[in-house]
């Protein structure tokens, strides 16, 4: 018989007193340092993540050299867009230029380094196509009024001819300019009518060779490349047996300086990446992909020495990413995007000391948790700020999960339980329940549903005052029929303890929500339940939402508490568990965070931390039946009750309680036969 020594959490409840403020609201910009503290060091400095801009498709970016940042305008995300944006010291930052170009998508832009200006030209707005000139001098956009102006177009091809000081263009649909080059001269176009040209052209690209002083344009679909010379274009496909990129369009190109190098990437459906040496195209094989990419745009950043990509379209999955990447010759690396993560694996005790946190609106910033599991807790001298969603949901449990994995919950969260294999394998429809004290129960019977597990329910742990910090239990694993695996159980919530000095203000979301499961064909596993989230600061404001939910809105089941001497927070979701509140508890040290962990079972040591994974358990023994499990805590009082939590195969037994002694407790269980894991929990109530 084999056995796991998990990872285990702890109870204890807090006594505190509480601090009485005026009842006077202050206004906001002069706001009082009231009497709470968080405690913050301010050791790690100022948390932010990188704001973004909307998510779109068919924009275009151009990087300003006279102010050294890239310039980003329009697009379309299910609206035409007219917003302006720079990527200045590794960020990007939203204008508000006095005048700006109207709406649009498909258009064009260039810097202009002789007039030190970026130039955007056409583009297409309701099914209108354009022809207007525009010029960005850093602050504000220009509409020009050339006497001679290309024809309607979007989709055309824009790039800085340096050799000859002027901006070169062509092709472009909308009209008949598919064919047509021209250059603008910072005051008027002129259509060069070279003698050879690539053809008609749209949703094709061109970067300026620096290196050898021509435009390199490589077609829409024929796979050809022409170089321009200032009079002539030239077709220079390599031949004789080269490899040349594939078949595409709406692709992007630029010149990588660094490297003396073009550089082509995307369109199509295509996710490979080839650079042009002049002569020659060459593919390259970057360890990481950023998958396909149709309609982004593509700058060089000098000052980065690297490639910029931002947006674009993931077919079949997101028509409007806000994906900013670089390319440095070799390999591709995530810069910011919708999604971002706080990673906590350096961390052993979860507890951060920030001077301000800012979360920007339209990032959801997701955690990754560390080994032992342990809630997250930002303190912070300043302000707080979430503006974008911050999640410490428990995993979703897809059906595709590998052999031995299980559904995660989130940081102090409890994974969910595995469904049962197929009865035809095992002679069993037995799967394994969900973690944690309210962890699910296990489908045990023909294709029964894996039970929800619970947190402020029938289960009752945790408490108003969330002392200790404590996350959600696991769904458990759905029983399995003859031919199918049963559906696995979610993940718990995480929890999450957030205090400050000055003031919290929540105008996004925070979510501890449990995971859901996946019906598999012979059953559901059940939902994770809902986490824990704790508000602590001088005031707490804005219109936005906490959720702890146990898989859906349905199943309010977590636990939210909101400290503070004014809690203004206006627009919270009726959904979301019934809120705790007060004035702020000047609660334990909190680099004294009580622990409680499994030592031995049955006579053999359990190397911290336990891996919890049943594929390499952390003790293995052969016997079944009456075996001793010691338990050791650290920062809990002499005497404190503590019980233990197995589950097994054929359901879970509660020990106990047994009471610490010097720091250790002991107990005696009769256990089955199979896999389980060990979990102890201990009840204490110490003074302020």
């Amino acid at each position: 018989m084999s056995t796991i020594a998990k990872s285990l959490q702890r109870k204890a409840v807090w006594s505190a007193i509480l601090l009485l403020a005026a009842a006077v609201l202050p206004a906001r910009g002069i706001d009082p340092d009231l009497p709470y503290s968080s405690g913050s060091t301010g050791v790690d400095g100022p948390l932010s993540f990188r704001t973004i801009p909307n998510g779109r498709n068919s924009h275009a970016v151009a990087f300003d050299g006279e102010r050294q940042e890239s310039v980003l305008f329009g697009g379309f995300n299910g609206t035409y867009l007219s917003d302006t944006w720079v990527f200045r010291n590794d960020n990007w930052i939203k204008l508000s230029p006095a005048q700006s170009p109207t709406r649009r998508y498909g258009h064009r832009m260039a810097y202009d380094a002789v007039r030190k200006e970026v130039v955007l030209f056409g583009g297409l707005v309701d099914g209108i196509y354009l022809n207007d000139t525009w010029t960005w001098n850093g602050s504000t956009w220009t509409q020009k009024s050339p006497t001679t102006s290309p024809s309607i177009r979007d989709y055309h091809a824009m790039t800085f001819d340096a050799a000859r000081g002027k901006v070169l263009m062509h092709g472009g649909q909308g009209s008949n300019g598919g064919t047509e080059t021209w250059y603008w001269d910072g005051t008027n176009w002129a259509n060069v009518s070279p003698a050879a040209t690539p053809g008609n052209q749209n949703g094709h690209a061109m970067a300026y060779d620096a290196a050898r002083q021509k435009v390199v344009l490589f077609t829409s679909g024929s796979r050809q490349t022409w170089v321009f010379d200032g009079v002539n274009w030239a077709n220079v496909t390599p031949g004789n047996g080269a490899i040349n990129p594939e078949s595409r369009d709406n692709f992007q190109m630029t010149y990588d300086a660094a490297r003396q190098e073009v550089v082509l990437y995307g369109g199509s459906n295509l996710t490979t990446i080839w650079v042009w040496n002049g002569s020659t195209w060459t593919q390259r094989n970057p360890t990481t992909s950023i998958g396909f990419k149709n309609y982004s745009a593509m700058v060089y950043h000098p000052g980065l020495q690297r490639v910029l990509l931002f947006g674009g379209q993931y077919p079949g999955v997101d028509d409007y990413t806000a994906d900013t990447w670089s390319w440095n010759g070799t390999d591709w690396s995530f810069i910011s995007g919708k999604v971002q993560t706080f990673d906590m694996t350096a961390r052993a005790n979860g507890i951060y000391n920030f001077t301000t946190i800012t979360v920007p609106s339209l990032v959801t910033v997701q955690v990754k948790k560390n080994a032992g599991n342990t809630p997250l807790r930002w303190l912070a001298s300043g302000d707080v700020s979430i503006d974008g969603v911050l999640s410490v949901n428990g995993s979703f449990a897809p059906n595709n999960m590998d052999p031995g994995v299980v559904a995660q919950g989130g940081p102090g969260g409890y994974e969910g339980g595995r469904g049962a294999l197929p009865f035809s394998q095992t002679s069993s429809y037995v799967a394994t329940p969900g973690q944690g004290p309210g962890g699910g129960i296990a489908g045990d019977t023909l294709s029964e549903t894996g039970g929800d597990g619970d947190y402020a329910g029938s289960a009752g742990y945790g408490n108003s005052f969330l002392q200790p910090l404590i996350g959600g239990s696991g769904g458990g694993g759905g029983g399995s029929n003859n031919n199918t695996q049963g559906g696995h159980g979610g993940g718990g919530g995480g929890a999450l303890m957030i205090a400050t000095s000055r003031d919290i203000i929540l105008n996004g979301r925070i979510t501890a929500n449990g995971g859901t499961s996946q019906h598999s064909g012979a059953s559901w596993g059940g939902r994770g339940s809902g986490g824990a989230v704790l508000l602590r600061a001088d005031r707490i404001s804005g219109g936005g939402t906490i959720e702890a939910w146990g898989g859906d809105s349905n199943n309010p089941n977590g636990r939210v508490r909101l400290e503070a001497f004014f809690r203004l927070l206006s627009a919270n979701s009726p959904s979301v568990p019934a809120v705790a509140s007060s004035t702020p508890i000047q609660g334990p040290d909190q680099t004294q965070v009580p622990t409680l962990a499994v030592t031995r079972v049955a006579g053999q040591n359990v190397v911290p931390p336990p891996s919890g994974s049943q594929l390499t358990p952390d003790v293995v023994f052969s016997q079944a039946g009456q075996i001793t499990v010691d338990v050791a805590a650290n920062n809990v009082p002499d005497g404190t009750p503590v019980r233990l939590r197995i589950t097994t195969p054929s359901g879970i037994i509660n020990a106990g309680p047994q009471f610490l002694t010097g720091g250790n407790a002991s107990f005696s269980v009769i256990v089955p036969a199979g896999t389980g894991t060990f979990q102890a929990f201990a009840d204490f109530r110490t003074s302020n």
